[in-house]
Parts: C-alpha cells; sequence; structure tokens
C-alpha cells in the first residue's frame, strides 16, 4: 500500500513513523527543504496540563480588549473574508462552559498519551532531543491573574491532573538561582519538553533508515479524484504521482490544499514569534509560562527559548515588531535580572499554527473521499500532540484498534 503524506512537520512525519511500525510504504512531500517550519521554533513544551481548548467562556472578551493594545499577545489582521467570519462564528458558538466539559478529558488523555510515547523515541546517543520532565510552572504578578490560574489548577485537580499552588517563597525554592517577580505560581509536574529541531532532525534520519521516501521542494498544485477517491497528486514541476491512501498534514495550509479537492475546513493561521538565546549564564530551571503576558519560556539544551503572540494574520510575513516588544518586556517584568537583548530581524522566527474554530484538531477521514486523511488544526499544541496524533491517524488509515476515543476530531464537524 502507498501512502502519500503531505507536510514534513511534527503531525506528517509522527503519521509516517507510525505507519512504517506497521510495515507500510510511505512517502512524505513538503514543499520545503524541512530545515524550518511551525514545527521547529515552537516553545517545545508537552503539556497535559493544556487541557481547555482555544474556545472557552472569556475568550472573546479578552481577545477583544487585547486588540486595543499594540503589544498584546492577540491581534487580528483586519480583513474582508467570508471564512474568517465562518470562523469567527463558530468560534463564538463553541466557547462554552459545555464545550469546555466536554473537550477537557479527552484533551488532557490525548496530551498524556503524547507524553507517553515521546518517552518511548530514541534516536540513539548522537541524535539527543533532550526530552525532560521538569513540569510547567505558570507565574502570574495581579490578584485577578492569580484568581484565575487557581480556578483552573481547581478544575485540573478534579479531573485527576497534579498540580501544586506555590506562592513566592515556594517559587524561590522550585527555582532557586533566579530571582522572579510575581505573587504566585501554578506548577504541573508531570509536563514535559525538548528541543524540537533536534527532534524532528533525528526523526527524518530514522524515517530515511525505514526506508520512508522524501519528496522535498516540491509543490502540490493539484489533487486528482476519481469515484470519491483521490488517485494522483500533481506539482509544480508537473511531475504527477498515483495514491493508494493520501493524509494532508500541512498546518495552516491545509485548507488551502482541500480546496483542490473540494473540501471546506475552517482554519486560520495563528502567526506566532520566538527567538533563542544561546548558552546564556542565567536562565529559569523550569519551563514556564508567563500568565499576563502569554509569553512562553522554555529551556532547551543549553539555550532558552523565548516565544508567544497570536496573530491572525493571513500568512502575512511581516515581523509585527511591537508584538515583539511585548514578548521581550515581559521578560524585564518577570526576571529582573536576566539579560535579555532586544533580537535582530534575523534572530526572530516566526510560524503559522493551524487553529480550528471550536480550538480542537483535525483528525480522520474525509467523508467526501474515502481515501483522504487529515492532521491538523493544533493550534498551540502541535508539538505536545504530534505523535499521538500519527499514532491515531495510522491507526485510523489501517483500521486497527484506536488508542483515544476521537469522536471530537472529526474533519466534517462544521
Amino acid at each position: 500500500m502507498k501512502i502519500y503524506i503531505i507536510g514534513g512537520g511534527i503531525i506528517g512525519l509522527s503519521t509516517a513513523w507510525y505507519l512504517t511500525e506497521q510495515g507500510c510504504e510511505v512517502t512524505v512531500i513538503d514543499s520545503s527543504d524541512l530545515s524550518d517550519g511551525t514545527s521547529h521554533g515552537n516553545a517545545g513544551m508537552v503539556v497535559p496540563s493544556h487541557f481547555v481548548p482555544m474556545a472557552a467562556p472569556g475568550v472573546i472578551t479578552q481577545g477583544l480588549k487585547w486588540l486595543l493594545d499594540a503589544k498584546s499577545p492577540f491581534y487580528v489582521k483586519p480583513r474582508l473574508s467570508v471564512d474568517l467570519l465562518n470562523w469567527t462564528w463558530q468560534f463564538y458558538k463553541s466557547s462554552t462552559n459545555e464545550h469546555v466539559k466536554k473537550a477537557s478529558p479527552v484533551l488532557r488523555d490525548f496530551n498524556e498519551l503524547s507524553r507517553k510515547l515521546y518517552e518511548e523515541f530514541s534516536f540513539g546517543s548522537n541524535s539527543s532531543f533532550d526530552y525532560e520532565k521538569k513540569g510547567l510552572l505558570m507565574l502570574y504578578q495581579t490578584v485577578h491573574q492569580e484568581k484565575e490560574e487557581r480556578e483552573f489548577a481547581e478544575k485540573a485537580h478534579a479531573i485527576g491532573m497534579n498540580v501544586e499552588i506555590l506562592d513566592d517563597q515556594k517559587l524561590k525554592q522550585l527555582e532557586p538561582e533566579i530571582n522572579i517577580n510575581a505573587r504566585g505560581g501554578i506548577y504541573f509536574p508531570d509536563d514535559a519538553h525538548l528541543y524540537p529541531s533536534r527532534f524532528l532532525t533525528g526523526m527524518i534520519q530514522q524515517l530515511k533508515a525505514r526506508n520512508v521516501t522524501f519528496l522535498t521542494g516540491k509543490e502540490v498544485i493539484d489533487i486528482k479524484t476519481k469515484n470519491g477517491k483521490a488517485s494522483s497528486i500533481q506539482f509544480a514541476d508537473n511531475d504527477i504521482v498515483e495514491v493508494d491512501k493520501l493524509v494532508i498534514c500541512s498546518g495552516s495550509w491545509t485548507a488551502k490544499v482541500l480546496q483542490k479537492v473540494g473540501v471546506k475546513l475552517l482554519l486560520q493561521d495563528g502567526k506566532g514569534y520566538s527567538f533563542t538565546l544561546n548558552n546564556p549564564p542565567l536562565r529559569p530551571r523550569i519551563p514556564t509560562i508567563l500568565a499576563e503576558a502569554k509569553v512562553a519560556v522554555t529551556p532547551m539544551g543549553k539555550d532558552l527559548r523565548i516565544g508567544g503572540t497570536l496573530e491572525i494574520s493571513d500568512f502575512s510575513t511581516k515581523i509585527n515588531e511591537k508584538r515583539l516588544q511585548g514578548i521581550h518586556e515581559s521578560m524585564e517584568r518577570y526576571y529582573p535580572d536576566l539579560v535579555v537583548p532586544f533580537p535582530e530581524k534575523e534572530e526572530v522566527w516566526y510560524g503559522y499554527r493551524p487553529c480550528s474554530p471550536d480550538g480542537l484538531p483535525y483528525i480522520g477521514q474525509v467523508p467526501e473521499i474515502s481515501n483522504l486523511y487529515v492532521g491538523t488544526g493544533h493550534g498551540m499544541m502541535g508539538m505536545s500532540l504530534g505523535p499521538a496524533t500519527g499514532k491515531l491517524l495510522a491507526e485510523q488509515i489501517l483500521g486497527l484498534h484506536k488508542s483515544i476515543d476521537d469522536s471530537l476530531f472529526k474533519v466534517a464537524r462544521f
């Protein structure tokens, strides 16, 4: 069986991994050379603690307030777009307590599965990807944010998660080497992190050793269908390949690819920025989210990655310096002794997270086309959910027993 996967990020590579474990012949297609992409520059967090979907009560109200602040963590590029209007309406309809109650245990289990799968990976001593289970710390500075984080901790405890509420003295015990300016924090000891680009490099090497074919620098311009099935892929260089089964894991571009077969998918690009300090003399020990600023701070190997913001930008390639300033300034507010130079433009990474309207991924078969599958819509959780998504897709494609309930992830739910 020839299975083609469009997209060489964490979702596509994980799908290839678990398909090859079942003896499948797999080809991965990507328009890039796989040296960069959304899976490379993210915060590298593997976080069962992130069990609340982005579509939740209060998010829209907070988002509207942030739109008035040029340095805020959220921005929507103004434009006339039917797709954006439809996406926003579905986001509004999904932002309910009922949705959160239904989705939370599923996202928890999905993330926990992924964390367990990460712990099974081993690429050899020369391909370490700096996986560590040190937990995740949520820092807060204001009374309002403390109330929100404590309520979140109660919800986490209610669904069986390990969680600790820390005052400023306990923060010092957890992070004794760095001065933290915060009222307190919420600590999730079971979360983990890794160096994303090193993981992907090791995975590609191992997949090549498993005889996976990589077609890089190949732009897909058309997908032919016949009798309700995808039959072939046509590339910009006029090459054509025939397919038995096709999986589209193209991140934020997945909706554009699906348009070629007449399938509509509500998906928006959530642009984010990051920059990395190489071997800084001082840094936090525990991966951390600065709660008010919505900034992620991750120690990776000997380095420190800092990232944040969510721009619905229509694939803008412009670096919004105001939003970058917001990320940068937050570091001084929370870590007064940490010297963080403002990054030069060439040091800033940006990527597009695929955001669904209800904050849940699309994983599964496209109803209109029996041999076409999709894996996208993970928002900021792509790295965390990558291996579990790949395993679930492989199980669906091959008709195996599913590791997790996938009923909330249906492709045609809007």
